[in-house]
């Protein structure tokens, strides 16, 4: 059974024949579902870049958040603990006035001899 190629048509998926070279509206109309394709998946895209960024936003303004507390509290313990210093210095020069002006002259020399060289 001889057949001419060149009588064959091809047939689309609904079992009519399709015109092989195609049809300029039904390219027309391809296109056209294509170009609107690629722009809802462009707007899903763009929403959902935009929705991250503002999860992104939110989750940067709560760890500076954290952050500022943290260095508040930071502060406030390293303040205390150079008040209960400066405390415990004045009791140890009232306790021992002496001792403690030798120990100044001493660091007071030390450092004069250090800022010639």
């Amino acid at each position: 059974m001889s057949t001419d190629t060149a009588t064959l048509k091809p047939e689309s998926f609904d079992g009519q024949e399709a015109d092989s070279v195609g049809n300029p509206s039904n390219i027309q109309e391809s296109l056209r579902a294509s170009g609107s394709h690629a722009a809802r998946a462009a707007e899903e895209l763009r929403a959902a870049a935009e929705a991250k960024a503002k999860e992104l936003g939110t989750m940067m303004g709560e760890k500076a958040s954290e952050f500022r507390d943290k260095a508040g509290d930071m502060y406030d313990d390293a303040k205390v603990q150079l008040k209960a210093l400066q405390k415990d210095t004045e009791e140890y020069v009232r306790a021992n006035p002496i001792k403690a002006v030798l120990i100044a002259v001493g660091a007071g020399f030390v450092i004069g001899s250090l800022a010639r060289r």
